[in-house]
C-alpha cells in the first residue's frame, strides 16, 4: 500500500457523517487510507508510517507558522533517520494532515488516522485544544505524542497520549517565580481556550500561593481586536506587570496598544508568545518562558546548525518539539516494535526505572522521561528576554 510521504500532497478524504463536513474535509485535503488492516509487522513492508497532525492552516485558510514550523522539525528529522538507514532497510515516512488547530477538525483526523491500517503512531497535535478532543479517538488504537500542547487537561486524556512539551502546571510556576521579580501589580490577560485557560490559572494560583496578588484578570478571544478598555483599566489600577497566557498575533496588538495609551508596564508570556522575537524592536524586553533555546545544550546548538543548513532560518520550540517527538518514536522502531500496542508499551517506560522501562531519550528540546500521565518529569522550561531580534538567556552571559 502507497503512504503520503514528506511534501507530497496527501489523498482525498475518508466519507465523513455530512456533505457539509465531507466539503470541508476534502478542501482540507486531509490524508486517509481505510479498510487496510494494520499488520503486526508494521507500515507496510518497505516503509513505516507516522501520522503528522499539525495546523498548516487556520480555519480561514491562513498559514499557521506554529503547524508550519513543526512540519518542517518533523520532516529534518525523518530525512536524518532515513539518510543513515536507521530502520535496517525500512524507510520512514510521515503521513501529513492538517487539522487546523480546530477541536472539531481535529476529531476527523484522528479518526482518518486511526482507519489507516499502515499508521503506526501519531505525531501531534500541536495545540492543546485539538488535542483534547482528538484524544478519544487514539485511545486503545494509536500512541500520540503531542507537541507542543501544554494544558494541564492533557494529563488526563487516558493511556495513549503523550508530550514532549511540560504541562502549564508546572511551566506557570516558573513563569510565576519571573513573574515576582519583574513587578509589584501583575495582571493577566488569557486566552479564552484550553492552553490559555489552563496557563492563566496556573500561574495565578502559583502567585497567590506565594502571597502575590492579581491586580485584574481579563479573557480575551484571538481575534480580539481592541485591547484598551483592559489596559486603560490596568493602567488606573498600577500595572506594572502584564503576564499573556495566548498566542503571539493577539499578544502583539495588546503591546502595541499598551503603548498607545501609556501603560508603562512590561509584558511577560509563556511559549506561546515566543514568535513576538521576530515581529520587530518595539517587543524588546518582553520575558518569555520558552520549552526550546539555541543555547540550552551541545545538541541543541547542533541541531540549530543543521536546521540552519536545510532551511535557512533558526528552529523556534514548535520545529525542535516535533524534531523530537519523531525522534522518540524513531526510538522505539528502531528497537523492534512496530505496532502500536508495543510502540504505546515502551513510550510508558521511557525514563522508568526496573526491567520494564525503557532510558530517558535525549532531544534537542531536553531530557524526556515520562510519568503514569505520559508528562515528561523535570523537563527544562527556560525563561528568556526579547532583545534585538533574538530571544537571550539572562544565564547565557553570566
Amino acid at each position: 500500500m502507497s503512504v503520503d510521504e514528506p511534501g507530497r500532497a496527501p489523498r482525498p478524504a475518508r466519507p465523513v457523517r455530512n456533505a457539509a463536513r465531507r466539503a470541508a474535509l476534502a478542501a482540507l485535503g486531509l490524508a486517509a487510507v481505510a479498510g487496510c488492516a494494520r499488520a503486526g509487522g508494521g507500515g507496510g513492508g518497505d516503509t513505516l508510517t507516522l501520522g503528522l497532525a499539525v495546523p498548516l492552516t487556520d480555519t480561514e485558510g491562513k498559514p499557521d507558522v506554529y503547524g508550519v514550523r513543526s512540519r518542517m522539525g518533523a520532516e529534518l528529522a525523518v530525512e536524518e533517520l532515513n539518510a543513515r538507514n536507521a530502520f535496517g532497510g525500512a524507510r520512514l515516512v510521515l503521513r501529513l494532515v492538517n487539522d487546523r488547530g480546530d477541536p472539531e477538525t481535529a476529531i476527523d483526523v484522528a479518526d482518518s488516522l486511526v482507519q489507516d491500517g499502515s499508521v503506526l503512531a501519531v505525531v501531534g497535535h500541536v495545540y492543546s485544544g485539538a488535542t483534547i478532543q482528538a484524544a478519544t479517538r487514539y485511545e486503545g488504537n494509536l500512541p500520540a505524542v503531542a507537541t507542543s500542547a501544554t494544558s494541564p487537561d492533557i494529563s488526563r486524556l487516558g493511556d495513549w497520549i503523550f508530550r514532549v512539551a511540560s504541562s502549564d502546571s508546572a511551566n506557570a510556576v516558573a513563569l510565576a517565580r519571573a513573574a515576582q521579580g519583574m513587578g509589584r501589580r501583575i495582571a493577566i490577560l488569557y486566552a479564552n481556550d484550553d492552553y490559555g485557560q489552563g496557563l492563566a490559572r496556573n500561574f495565578a494560583a502559583a502567585l497567590r500561593a506565594a502571597g502575590a496578588q492579581v491586580a485584574a484578570m481579563d479573557p480575551f478571544l484571538d481575534d480580539t481586536n481592541d485591547f484598551r478598555p483592559y489596559l486603560q483599566r490596568m493602567k488606573a489600577r498600577g500595572v506594572d506587570l502584564v503576564f499573556v497566557a495566548g498566542l503571539q498575533e493577539p499578544a502583539a496588538r495588546a503591546i502595541r496598544q499598551a503603548q498607545e495609551v501609556g501603560l508603562a508596564a512590561r509584558f511577560v508570556g509563556g511559549d506561546g508568545i515566543e514568535g513576538l522575537a521576530a515581529m520587530g524592536a518595539r517587543y524588546d524586553g518582553t520575558a518569555v518562558g520558552v520549552l526550546f533555546h539555541p543555547q540550552m545544550s551541545d545538541s541543541s546548538r547542533a541541531f540549530v546548525q543543521r536546521y540552519r543548513a536545510r532551511y535557512r532560518e533558526d528552529p523556534d520550540s514548535q520545529a525542535a518539539l516535533a524534531y523530537d517527538a519523531v525522534r522518540l518514536l524513531a526510538r522505539a522502531l528502531e528497537e523492534g516494535h512496530r505496532d502500536p500496542r508495543a510502540i504505546r508499551d515502551w513510550l510508558a517506560g521511557v525514563g522508568r526505572d526496573g526491567r520494564e522501562g525503557a532510558p530517558a531519550f535525549e532531544g534537542v528540546a531536553g531530557t524526556v522521561k515520562f510519568d503514569e500521565h505520559g508528562d515528561p518529569v523535570d523537563k527544562r522550561f527556560t525563561m528568556g528576554v526579547i532583545q534585538g531580534g533574538t530571544i537571550s538567556l539572562p544565564e547565557a552571559g553570566r
